[in-house]
């Protein structure tokens, strides 16, 4: 193998991980944005916090 395949390797790998890496928050902000818009209003079972009446 010579010096050029393997900076080309490197590359690829580098390449490879920056794209692999792009995809994942992609999805993840994708997840977290459905999930906000989805999401019901969470109640606590406890008092609450504005005067009666």
């Amino acid at each position: 193998m010579t010096r050029g395949q393997t900076l080309y390797g490197r590359l690829g790998e580098s390449l490879e991980i920056l794209v692999l890496r792009g995809v994942l928050l992609a999805y993840w902000g994708a997840v977290s944005v459905l999930a906000r818009r989805s999401a019901k209003p969470w109640t606590q079972g406890g008092e609450s916090v504005h005067p009666k009446g």
